[in-house]
């Protein structure tokens, strides 16, 4: 489960860190892909990710924080259906109403979580 989760980890990095570099091109796609099944999806990877960080709890660094994590993913994925596209896209409208900076400072949070992410993982096997 662990690996799985690392991979999980290193695509948030990507992506959040695309989203640092690219902040239109990556919101811009993120606003074509919420149309339609595309909300689905991005809460069924969200429960993916809460089951990951779940069950890989016990093996990491942090199994706490990660349970912590795994039952806030649960509820965004909730919050993404209760608030359907259209809510998720004036979401994403309004982000995106935000100065360059401020959307770069705010997508950092996302590269800052899968680092720990993966430091949590990888960091517990080095001390057994």
């Amino acid at each position: 489960m662990s690996i799985v989760l690392a991979i999980f980890a290193v695509f948030i990095v990507v992506a959040s860190g695309s989203a640092i570099i690219f902040p239109s091109e990556v919101l811009s796609f993120a606003r074509e892909v919420m149309v339609g099944p595309g909300i689905w999806w991005t809460a069924f990877a969200r429960l993916v990710l809460a089951v990951l960080l779940w069950f890989s709890a016990p093996a990491c660094r942090t199994p706490k924080t990660f349970k912590v994590l795994a039952v806030m993913t649960v509820m965004g994925a909730v919050f993404l259906v209760a608030i359907g596209s259209e809510g998720l896209l004036e979401f994403i409208d309004w982000f995106a109403s935000w100065p360059l900076w401020g959307v770069r400072l705010q997508t950092t949070v996302g590269v800052a979580f899968g680092l720990f992410l993966l430091w949590s993982i990888f960091s517990k096997r080095a001390d057994a």
